[in-house]
């Protein structure tokens, strides 16, 4: 049986600094070792922001990452982008979860690119902390969405009588 850990805040957010420096640096095995790919009856789950295939295993989650895998051909390789900056926009900071063993966070963070262009997305990651190392056990990523532009943002009706 696995036995987690407590943690602090500032490690989690230590672990998402080094996550953003390996994703920056294309370091696809340093990124691969913040990931707990756990075991068959408590994997990793990963759904990537440029993917729509929920990742379960660290041969998921590096085809993500690299791209190459057969099992995986959409994959073009997120590290590929070449991304220059990820900065982190928590909606509240990391927040312990029940039990004091974990923490989750979510927010948006932007990546960008050797032009300059800026990708946003959302992201949900949940952390636990497993032989004195703070791991992801759940990451989900999209893009943000953005309404079109030139519509008129819905209001609310109750009170206008």
């Amino acid at each position: 049986m696995r036995s987690f850990e407590k943690m602090t805040k500032a490690e989690v957010i230590n672990a998402q600094r080094a996550w953003a420096k390996a994703v920056v640096d294309q370091d696809v095995e340093t990124l691969l070792g913040l990931y707990d790919f756990g075991s068959p009856d408590e994997p990793l789950l990963f759904k990537p922001t440029l993917a729509d295939v929920i990742r379960l295993d660290e041969a998921g989650t590096r085809s993500y990452f690299v791209g190459g895998n057969p099992d995986y051909l959409h994959d073009g390789g997120f590290l590929n982008h070449r991304w220059k900056h990820v900065e982190f926009q928590s909606a509240v900071g990391p927040i312990l979860k029940a039990g004091g063993l974990g923490y989750k966070d979510m927010g948006h963070y932007t990546f960008v690119n050797e032009q300059g262009d800026a990708t946003r997305a959302d992201y949900t990651f949940a952390y636990h902390k497993l032989n004195g190392k703070v791991l992801i056990s759940l990451h989900h990523s999209s893009l943000t969405w953005i309404p079109p532009s030139g519509r008129a943002e819905p209001r609310s009706t109750q009170g206008d009588d």
